[in-house]
């Protein structure tokens, strides 16, 4: 089972601007400005760095009261039932990037205000967070610095030039999460289970999270590229996303597995359209596709065969193809795996997981020993 909540801010400090505010911005930047590069029209005598925070608030708090009522299990307790937890991130530009590198994320120890400015602003606006400050007006000298004590174990990071700031954050086991990269897409899908089991669990204060480079890559002369992500902003279906994911897999079946050499999935009970707040249970079917030949007192079609139990689903946006829920049983886990009871198989999904307006479109993949076939001719809208 996967469940999606939404970024409600985000912005970007950039350690070149350190005043300026970006809380507005479509776009979320990683770059790295190495000295004696050239950036707008300078030659630059010190390197300077960007980081991005992002805040999910009120859906950490829908996460947590969605673990007391039952509706997802305790994230991270050892349980194989357990909930893991994701970040995402969609990159809408990378170049220059190097054929390996890594991205941290902390989670924030101090408050901070989104703002309501764009990168270029003239003049640049200079209210709510920057890589000096973490709320207030700059102009107005109301600024509040951010505080480079402020951690909770281990040390915050000041700023890669002799100017601090850039964002206050907790360090040490189970305060960090990575990922790594080798050659492959830059969007970022990053297990962050362990930090937000400390904000569910109540350990530490919901302040959002800060997304980095490691700190030896942001200090050294090497050039990193230029990483840019959708923001809440950008009226995408890419905004920032948790992704709390659980295997809610139930195998009570008293039916057999298809053993046709050619078969036809269908889904029995699929509507054209679900609205946000409905929990939809689809049932998928499945027959051969040419019935053998037999003398019966009913329809062949009645009878009932299940897909096989490795069998799972994915999601996929039907206008842009991009998958919103991922089919998990890539990396060994089983959080999208069809179920089976005495009616046949299912799966469950919530509609509050997907952007309202949109169709969406249905991935079945049936395995068997001998041979894995998917089918995605299925389609459905959400709606508010």
């Amino acid at each position: 089972m996967n469940r999606i909540f939404y970024a409600e801010k985000d912005t970007t400090l950039y350690e070149k601007h350190e005043n300026r505010n970006t809380g507005i911005d479509e776009i979320l930047q990683l770059v790295k400005i190495t000295c004696g590069s050239r950036h707008e029209g300078q030659i630059l005598s010190k390197t300077y760095n960007s980081r991005v925070l992002i805040d999910f608030g009120t859906e950490i708090t829908a996460i947590s009261n969605a673990i007391t009522a039952g509706d997802i299990p305790a994230i991270n307790n050892g349980n194989i039932k357990s909930a893991s937890v994701f970040l995402n991130l969609h990159a809408a530009d990378a170049n220059d990037l190097l054929q390996s590198y890594s991205i941290k994320a902390y989670p924030i120890s101090e408050s901070w205000d989104n703002g309501g400015g764009y990168y270029a602003d003239t003049p640049e606006t200079k209210i709510g967070s920057s890589w000096l400050y973490r709320s207030g007006d700059d102009v107005a000298g109301t600024g509040v610095a951010w505080n480079t004590g402020s951690a909770l174990s281990g040390t915050t990071s000041a700023g890669t030039t002799e100017t601090k700031g850039g964002g206050t954050w907790m360090t040490g086991s189970g305060y960090e999460a990575s990922q790594s990269f080798q050659n492959e897409s830059p969007d970022i899908r990053m297990n962050i289970t362990d930090i937000v089991g400390k904000w569910t669990g109540s350990t530490i204060t919901n302040n959002g999270l800060v997304v980095k480079r490691p700190y030896a890559d942001e200090i050294d002369g090497n050039v990193y590229g230029n990483l840019k992500f959708f923001s809440r902003e950008s009226h995408t279906i890419y905004v920032p996303r948790l992704e709390v994911c659980w295997d809610d897999q139930i195998n009570e079946d008293t039916l057999a597995a298809i053993t046709a050499d050619i078969y036809v999935p269908y889904i029995k009970n699929i509507k054209s359209e679900y609205r946000t707040s409905e929990i939809a249970r689809f049932r998928v079917g499945v027959r051969p596709e040419f019935p053998t030949k037999s003398y019966t007192t009913g329809s062949w079609y009645h009878t009932k065969e299940r897909f096989p139990r490795s069998s799972s689903y994915s999601i996929y946006d039907s206008v842009t193809n991009d998958v919103i829920i991922q089919d998990e049983t890539e990396w060994g886990n089983s959080t999208t795996k069809i179920s089976n009871d005495g009616n046949g198989s299912y799966f469950n999904l919530r509609m509050d997981s997907f952007m309202p307006e949109r169709y969406y479109k249905i991935q079945l993949k049936c395995v068997r020993t001998d041979d894995t076939q998917t089918f995605d001719d299925f389609y459905f809208k959400v709606v508010n």
